[in-house]
């Protein structure tokens, strides 16, 4: 490490305002200093706080060596340096250390596999190869520095114990992650202890039996600006919203799977804390009411909503048109009635919107009319599955441009398919499947080249379908054209998987 020293020379040294010292009296100061300067640097890192010869401090060493001694299977062997000859831990796999103290301050033991961002709802069986097995060491509480701890997705290291209530004594922390690890039982409210936490993690997967009935802690972590509890047991907590609502600085708030059971709560009986969250996450909560009146229709500083799955019910409110800055609405599979409301119209930053499984109704050509123009070019998803749309065209979701994603799959859509659809360069994930479309499948099809998933089946298509028709197709992993008219001629070299 390279050290920095500031050095000012005494008064005695230092020539008078506006004279100039002679070249002997600057000579002896320059030598001076050089002696000073060396003899200061002649030890490499004296012995400060424990810390000796640029290596880790030897305490906070023992204490992971003490945590590895609890570790009883790591398949992809991530703790291989962590070795009691190996003095200096600050080069041990998965640590940090602050190289003006030489404290542990961050110790990122993450799972990568499954990599981030996949399902949340993944089967924790898949990632058993790659799992640490035993269990969360209290030896941590020596590492009184650390400021960011991620054991996330080690699932058998939870392996169905208690979520450590110790780890609220860590009181450096800023960043706590111990998602999917296979915890059982309460949340312990020690948590609420970490007040310097700016993101905690602790969603749980969908077989665990995490809960709590109070959150009341969380009001003690006033700095969070990213707080994930989906997939834990909330059903028993009173008053939920404003709970979450004592934490101004909120950024990302993610609740999907958590068993609430109450959204409509007016704004107006809600203190506006929430000013600056962006992402709201609410998906698969039996909320059974309707989707007006409810207090997120009015956190304008939204981009991201999910409402997927909420039982909501009703009419779409004319407050949609609040969310402006909204970049992703996603409302799948409730029980809303009625066509998008003209407020929509407000939103220039959408991106991705998913209506699939409710009951939008109307034509294919009012839904598009509904997109703002503003937002148009720069749409990337639209899902409409099982929405009972009609319509004879599809010509006008070809103005969609930057679209990956186009699925209106199980509707009531005729007519035939465009040609224009060949315009979609960017799609890699298009179906079309369980209308009543017809006529020939254009070979404009072909040059989607980024096509990943192609869906036609149970359509009312016709004519001739070879190899030529899909060539162009080289990443394509599914196809579908089944329960149509088709004539499909294939060789030993080409066969599509027909599902």
């Amino acid at each position: 490490a390279t050290t920095m020293f500031s050095f000012r020379a005494p008064s005695s040294m230092r020539a008078p305002s506006g004279h100039l010292q002679s070249n002997n009296a600057m000579a002896a100061s320059s030598l001076l200093f050089l002696a000073i300067l060396a003899a200061s640097t002649t030890a490499t890192f004296s012995v400060v706080d424990g810390r000796s010869n640029g290596s880790c401090i030897p305490a906070e060493r023992a204490a992971l060596l003490s945590f590895k001694a609890d570790i009883t299977v790591d398949p992809a062997n991530r703790l291989a340096s962590w070795q009691q000859g190996h003095h200096d831990c600050c080069l041990w796999s998965g640590i940090t250390c602050s190289r003006r103290t030489g404290h542990v301050i961050k110790l990122d033991l993450r799972n990568d596999y499954p990599a981030p961002g996949e399902d949340y709802f993944l089967d924790p069986g898949d990632t058993e190869n790659h799992s640490l097995r035993g269990q969360v060491s209290s030896s941590l509480l020596a590492l009184r520095r650390l400021k960011h701890l991620d054991l996330s997705w080690n699932i058998f290291l939870g392996d169905a114990k208690a979520m450590p209530g110790f780890l609220g004594s860590l009181r450096s922390l800023r960043y706590l992650n111990l998602s999917n690890m296979g915890f059982r039982g309460r949340v312990p409210p020690q948590l609420g202890n970490l007040s310097k936490l700016v993101q905690l993690d602790i969603h749980a997967n969908y077989d665990t039996d995490l809960h709590t009935n109070d959150i009341s802690w969380l009001a003690s972590l006033g700095l969070l600006e990213h707080l994930n509890m989906g997939g834990i047991n909330l059903s028993g907590v009173i008053d939920w919203v404003h709970k979450v609502n004592a934490l101004p600085n909120l950024v990302v708030l993610a609740m999907f799977s958590c068993g609430l059971i109450k959204s409509n709560v007016s704004w107006s009986l809600v203190h506006q804390n929430l000013t600056v969250l962006e992402e709201l996450d609410l998906s698969y909560n039996p909320f059974q009411g309707p989707s007006a009146s409810n207090w997120f229709w009015d956190i304008t500083s939204l981009k991201r909503l999910h409402l997927r799955g909420c039982e909501l019910s009703g009419t779409f409110p004319d407050e949609l048109g609040n969310l402006t800055l909204l970049e992703t609405f996603d409302v799948q599979g409730n029980n809303i009635q009625g066509m998008i409301p003209a407020t929509l119209k407000n939103m220039c930053n959408l991106r991705s919107l998913g209506l699939s499984f409710n009951n939008i109704g109307g034509g294919i050509t009012e839904v598009i009319d509904r997109i703002p123009n503003c937002s148009r070019k720069n749409l990337q998803e639209l899902a409409l599955m099982d929405a009972n749309i009609t319509g004879t065209t599809l010509q006008f979701v070809t103005n969609l441009t930057s679209l990956y994603v186009l699925n209106v799959h199980g509707n009531q859509l005729s007519g035939s398919v465009p040609v224009e659809i060949g315009t979609l360069a960017n799609l890699t994930y298009l179906n079309l499947g369980n209308n009543t479309l017809s006529g020939s499948v254009p070979a404009e099809i072909g040059t989607l080249t980024s096509l990943t998933h192609l869906y036609l089946g149970r359509n009312n298509l016709s004519g001739l379908i070879s190899e030529d028709h899909f060539a162009g197709l080289m990443n394509l992993e599914s196809l579908d054209l089944s329960s149509n008219n088709l004539d499909v001629i294939v060789d030993s070299h080409w066969m599509p998987p027909f599902n």
